[in-house]
Order: C-alpha cells, then sequence, then structure tokens
C-alpha cells in the first residue's frame, strides 16, 4: 500500500469502512496538472484509471465536480468518463437517468440571459486591453483567464475586470488561480455535494480539490467526511496532499482499503 500522512491514512481508513460513499474531485489542478491553456488539460492516466476502478467498486459513487463547462469537460476528459459529471460549479449536471428524476435543468431567465450579455461585454473590453488575457464562455458565466500573461499584467487585468462588473447586481465573482469567473448562477461545489450526497443517499463524501472554489466544498463536508486540498495554501480542508501526481497513490491506497 503507498505510503500517505499517518493522519490521512487514518481518516481514509475511516472513510473506506462505510457502506456507501461518495468520491468526488476537481478536474483542473487535482485530476489534471495545471497548464497554461485550459485546452490542453488532461487527467493524469494512473489518476482516470483508479478513479473508473473505484467507480466499480460496490458502494462507491464516482464524481467529477468541476468548474469547467461540461462541454470543456468532456473535450479534455477523454472517455471513459465518470456517470456524474457537475460542470459550471453546479450549474450543469451530467448524471445517469435513474438520478434525471432529481435535478433539472434551469434556463437563465431573460433578466439574467442580458446580465451575462452585459458581463461579456465588460470582459472582452478587459481581455482586449491586456496581452494574453483570454476569455472562457460558459452557459451561465464568462471566465477571464490571465495564466500566461506576466504577473503585473495580470494583476492589473484582473484588478480592471473587477472594477468594470462592480456595479452589477446579480453577477457573482468567483476567484480561482490566474482566473476570475462571472456568473449570474450562484450555485457552488458546496451545494453540489450536498445535493449528492442526499441524491445518492451516501454515509460519508471524499472531496478533493486544489483552488479557491473547491473551499465552498470542504466547507460543508463533516466529522464522516474527507476533504484533500491538492497543494499549498490556506484551506478549510482537514487533509492535504503535494500535487495532482500524489492522487493516483491516494486512490489506490482507498481501493485497496474498500477490498
Amino acid at each position: 500500500m503507498p505510503e500517505l500522512d499517518p493522519s490521512l491514512h487514518a481518516a481514509l481508513a475511516g472513510f473506506a469502512g462505510h457502506q456507501r460513499v461518495l468520491v468526488a474531485l476537481d478536474f483542473d489542478g487535482t485530476m489534471s496538472p495545471l497548464v497554461d491553456r485550459p485546452q490542453d488539460a488532461r487527467p493524469l492516466p494512473q489518476t482516470a484509471a483508479a478513479f473508473e476502478q473505484l467507480a466499480a467498486s460496490p458502494g462507491v459513487y464516482t464524481a467529477v465536480v468541476s468548474g469547467r463547462n461540461l462541454q470543456s469537460l468532456r473535450e479534455v476528459y477523454p472517455q471513459p468518463r465518470p456517470g456524474i459529471c457537475i460542470g459550471s460549479h453546479g450549474a450543469e449536471r451530467l448524471v445517469p437517468s435513474w438520478l434525471g428524476a432529481n435535478w433539472q435543468d434551469e434556463p437563465l431567465t431573460a433578466e439574467q440571459t442580458a446580465l451575462l450579455g452585459t458581463v461579456t461585454q465588460r470582459l472582452e473590453h478587459v481581455a482586449a486591453a491586456h496581452e494574453n488575457a483570454s476569455l472562457e464562455y460558459k452557459p451561465s458565466a464568462t471566465v477571464l483567464h490571465v495564466r500566461q500573461a506576466l504577473p503585473d499584467a495580470a494583476a492589473k487585468a484582473l484588478a480592471q475586470a473587477r472594477q468594470a462588473l462592480a456595479d452589477l447586481d446579480g453577477v457573482k465573482l468567483l476567484d480561482g488561480k490566474a482566473v476570475l469567473e462571472a456568473t449570474v448562477h450562484h450555485g457552488d461545489k458546496g451545494q453540489s455535494l450536498q445535493w449528492l450526497r442526499e441524491t445518492l443517499d451516501v454515509q460519508a463524501v471524499l472531496f478533493a480539490g486544489d483552488d479557491v472554489t473547491d473551499e465552498n466544498g470542504f466547507r460543508v463536508l463533516g466529522a464522516e467526511d474527507v476533504g484533500i486540498k491538492v497543494g499549498s495554501g490556506p484551506t478549510a480542508a482537514a487533509y492535504s496532499i503535494s500535487s495532482p501526481a500524489d492522487l493516483p497513490d491516494l486512490l489506490k491506497s482507498l481501493i485497496s482499503m474498500r477490498n
């Protein structure tokens, strides 16, 4: 069995002892190392293989809970993908048919659609004014990416974007690693995990993520759950691993414990 931090090992052992569990993973920076261009991201092969193996274990449900929109996730996650994929921080959900009755897509209202158009127009002006700044378009959000920009230029672009959107009511800003997402949908990963917990009727949840937006997920976890921060930085997660490269061994340990 791969060597883990003793406290994390003990937490995994307790988690593995439950009959019905959910293992939920963020994608970028967790299943996949962070890359300069979002379209170049891919899950580490060992992580994807272990995640698939977990999904085949009795009593184990698996889900990707990502800030990416579902179309983007399909493009970067080769088949076979998990049967449950939460995209856009909960605004989009791809679930098996037997779960479909518990989720209905809610299209944007006319007011939200108009607001998103205003957000997009303003962020397009910001991106055009800063070298190596780019935009990602989601069904309910527009995201400013500055990972390829020089640090000073990136900071200025993010600050300008915040200022440009400051007067818009109904827009939620989500900070990430070299990104700023402006969404008119006010769900988050914590709400998504709670929905999955209740819908799947699991006894415990393991959630791993690396970014600021994953903190909403960590905050809803309880005593029987396991929250794992990938990388450094302040976090509400009780445990941490150094990088996405450590995730395959963690998943393999959980598989061994379940077996």
